[in-house]
């Protein structure tokens, strides 16, 4: 009997070491203390893992297998839903079909509460940079929507607008959008952490004034950046994290164009500086998303051609299987 007994808790016991991890279940609602992202008990907690296509785009990369693999094999602890706004290539867009979208989106939610990993709902401009453009009057709505149907989910984390641009679009102009969005949400979802892009498809966080906007609170700030294209922005990026609380919500690791060399030096420099960086005494740690956990046959793509309509989770790309490598051990191979 006693044998019997010590066989069942060795057995319990293995279980609970083999079964993956549930970061939401550990770590709780997120909050911003100071520039750094925390748990629910205010220790600094990292964020990493991918960034989907985009809902409109690739719908077979956006299952419940596939999250499962994110989290279980990856070892992701976030997933990002760009949701694209105004991109016109077909008409899923939510400008054209928002029923479309918020189902998936619904699922991703779902499957990410599940799978225990945080997921970011992202308004997803590609093609018209000024929050003020008419494409995007049904931003207020969208987020009305997202905010009150996911009210009180410790996982969901809000990015407000992808990549702000143009000669007209100034940190003046985002801010406006910022304080005209963020109240939106707090309506329903008053602690969420809510992440607000910066001028010049979120590159120039020096322009960044934290003093105009009228709601502060759990707010991130986002830069993004492509390692073939965006190493001569790693000195003002590491000087900025100690300035401003950032989310590197989407990277990859080619050329902005989503194509080209794979630049695995440069890489490395940013996610080896998020991983931990040290300046004057201070140290933070960045989370981040790398675009794009999908099969289009591109650089920045982490699954082979094909791979999400065969179910081949694991069947990456140089890009993905670098990124993999990162998320599972958290240095270069």
């Amino acid at each position: 009997m006693k044998k019997q007994l010590l066989v069942l808790l060795s057995t319990v016991i293995l279980a609970q070491i083999l079964l993956p991890q549930n970061p939401v279940a550990e770590n709780g609602r997120l909050q911003v203390l100071g520039h750094q992202l925390c748990n629910g008990e205010g220790k600094p907690y990292q964020l990493r893992g991918m960034s989907l296509f985009g809902v409109m785009h690739l719908p077979q990369c956006i299952t419940y297998e596939g999250f499962k693999a994110l989290r279980e094999v990856w070892n992701s602890n976030v997933v990002r839903v760009p949701v694209y706004v105004a991109n016109y290539s077909n008409s899923n867009n939510y400008n054209q079909n928002p029923s479309f979208n918020n189902t998936i989106i619904d699922s991703c939610v779902a499957w990410s509460e599940r799978l225990g990993m945080y997921c970011i709902i992202d308004w997803h401009n590609d093609r018209y940079g000024n929050p003020n453009d008419p494409q995007h009057k049904g931003a207020a709505d969208f987020f009305e929507l997202m905010s009150s149907r996911y009210a009180g989910k410790k996982n969901i984390l809000y990015e407000i607008f992808n990549e702000p641009y143009g000669k007209m679009v100034t940190w003046d102009t985002i801010a406006s959008n910022a304080n005209r969005i963020v109240p939106v949400i707090r309506k329903h979802d008053p602690n969420a952490i809510i992440l607000i892009g910066a001028p010049d498809w979120d590159q120039k966080l020096e322009t960044v004034d934290i003093k105009k906007l009228n709601d502060t609170k759990n707010v991130m700030f986002t830069f993004h950046f492509y390692a073939g294209s965006h190493r001569s922005l790693y000195p003002m990026f590491v000087s900025q994290i100690h300035r401003l609380p950032i989310f590197v919500s989407e990277w990859g690791t080619c050329e902005s164009t989503g194509a080209g060399i794979i630049d695995t030096a440069a890489s490395s420099l940013f996610l080896t500086a998020m991983k931990r960086h040290v300046s004057n005494g201070d140290t933070v740690s960045i989370s981040w998303c790398n675009f794009s956990y999908g099969d289009k046959d591109e650089s920045a793509s982490s699954l082979q051609p094909n791979s999400c309509n065969n179910g081949l989770w694991d069947n990456t790309t140089p890009a993905g299987s670098f990124v993999k490598y990162w998320l599972q051990h958290q240095k270069a191979p």
